[in-house]
């Protein structure tokens, strides 16, 4: 019983936070990374304007 609501409390909470995440589009992290695909070594920071975004 125990690992069936585990399982279900882990589905609800995995919805959710997709649901949430795609409500505000790509993150600070996301933009960064779509710069420079693959391992780049010399990515700097986002300029300023693009970093956090309400």
């Amino acid at each position: 019983m125990d690992l069936l609501h585990k399982a279900v409390f882990a589905a609800a909470t995995g919805i959710v936070a997709d649901a949430l995440a795609a409500r505000s589009g790509p993150g600070p992290g996301q933009r960064h990374a779509a710069q420079h695909p693959g391992r780049v070594a010399d990515a700097g920071p986002l300029p300023r304007d693009q970093g956090l975004q309400s």
